[in-house]
């Protein structure tokens, strides 16, 4: 028997919660080298990364779906999914459906961009890495193929006027009729 089958539940989830912690601080820190050491254009080694990155966020919700934990391909399907992503468990997400099939998801003072301004003097340049993009669109599209997902501001590009301070970044994903 594994120390784990001991464990109470809660005791439980907060040992995984620290895996999934501590399994994020290394990515970050391990992207925050390569960035440092050959600079943002090596850190977008290419085609290889968008597809890791796009079958991380398709891992993700492809169990949520196979768990019977998100069921239907509808926008209340990936508001779901999303709630129980690493991002919303790392971050404060803010989820909110514009009709039937759009959604807007927003991160709102984001850890990340907080800690890269604070040890870096920057903005961690997400949308450069490609990663904030190509894992939503393999998670929502595990929920619904045909769903698109569309950057409205990310870092390092500018802030457009009609997005708030403390938005971090801005997507919105459709469903096509």
């Amino acid at each position: 028997m594994s120390l784990f089958d001991e464990l109470s539940r809660d005791k439980l989830f907060a040992v995984m919660r620290n895996l999934v912690y501590t399994f994020n601080w290394a990515w970050l820190k391990s992207e925050r080298a390569v960035i440092e050491k050959y600079g943002l254009d090596a850190a977008v080694l290419g085609e290889q990364f968008i597809e890791l990155f796009r079958e991380f966020g398709s891992r993700q919700s492809r169990k949520l779906v196979k768990l019977s934990i998100v069921s239907g391909t509808n926008a209340d399907s990936i508001i779901k999914g999303l709630q129980l992503s690493h991002c919303s468990l790392f971050e404060n997400v803010e989820l909110n459906k514009l009709s039937d099939r759009v959604v807007r998801m927003r991160t709102i003072d984001c850890s990340l961009q907080r800690n890269s301004l604070t040890k870096w003097g920057m903005k961690h340049p997400c949308k450069s890495l490609h990663f904030s993009s190509e894992w939503r669109i393999g998670f929502v599209k595990e929920i619904n193929p045909r769903t698109e997902v569309k950057c409205s501001y990310c870092p390092p590009d500018p802030r457009p006027k009609d997005i708030p301070e403390n938005v971090s970044c801005e997507w919105i994903i459709k469903i096509p009729s």
